[in-house]
C-alpha cells in the first residue's frame, strides 16, 4: 500500500486565500448592488479567510523547517512579511467592521479605510501565493 502524504500548507493556503479575492468580490458586488447581504458575505468570508491564515502562516513555517531547513532566504522573508502583514491587515478590517455593521451605507473616512485595508490583503495574498508558485514550479 503506497503512502499517503498530506500536505497541509497548500491545503491550508489554498482555502484561506482563496476566499479573499471572493470577498473582496462581494464587496464590489454590494457597492454596485447595494444588496445588504452580499456585504454581510464579504465580511464573513473575510473573517474566515483571515482566520484560516493564521493556520496557513503556521504550516507554512512548519514546512519551511521540514522541507528548507529553515533557510532565511529572501523568499521566505517575503512570503512571511506578506502573511503576517495580510493577518494583522484582516484582523483590523474585521474588528473596523464588526464594531460598525453599517459602515459600508455612506462614504467617510473609515469607510475609505476599510476597502483599502481589503485591497492591501488581496495584495498581501496575491504576492505571497505568487513567491509560493515560484518556490513550487522553479
Amino acid at each position: 500500500m503506497a503512502a499517503v502524504k498530506i500536505h497541509p500548507h497548500p491545503i491550508a493556503v489554498h482555502f484561506s486565500n482563496g476566499l479573499i479575492p471572493v470577498s473582496v468580490f462581494f464587496l464590489f458586488v454590494f457597492w454596485i448592488t447595494r444588496i445588504r447581504d452580499m456585504e454581510v458575505v464579504a465580511f464573513y468570508t473575510l473573517l474566515t479567510g483571515t482566520s484560516g491564515s493564521m493556520l496557513a502562516v503556521g504550516t507554512g513555517l512548519f514546512d519551511w523547517k521540514k522541507n528548507y531547513r529553515g533557510a532565511w532566504v529572501p523568499v521566505f522573508k517575503k512570503k512571511l512579511t506578506a502573511g503576517i502583514l495580510a493577518i494583522a491587515l484582516g484582523i483590523v478590517a474585521c474588528i473596523i467592521r464588526l464594531l460598525n455593521p453599517e459602515l459600508l451605507y455612506s462614504i467617510t473616512p473609515l469607510s475609505i479605510t476599510y476597502a483599502v485595508l481589503n485591497l492591501l490583503i488581496l495584495g498581501c495574498v496575491t504576492i505571497a501565493g505568487y513567491l509560493g508558485g515560484r518556490l513550487v514550479f522553479h
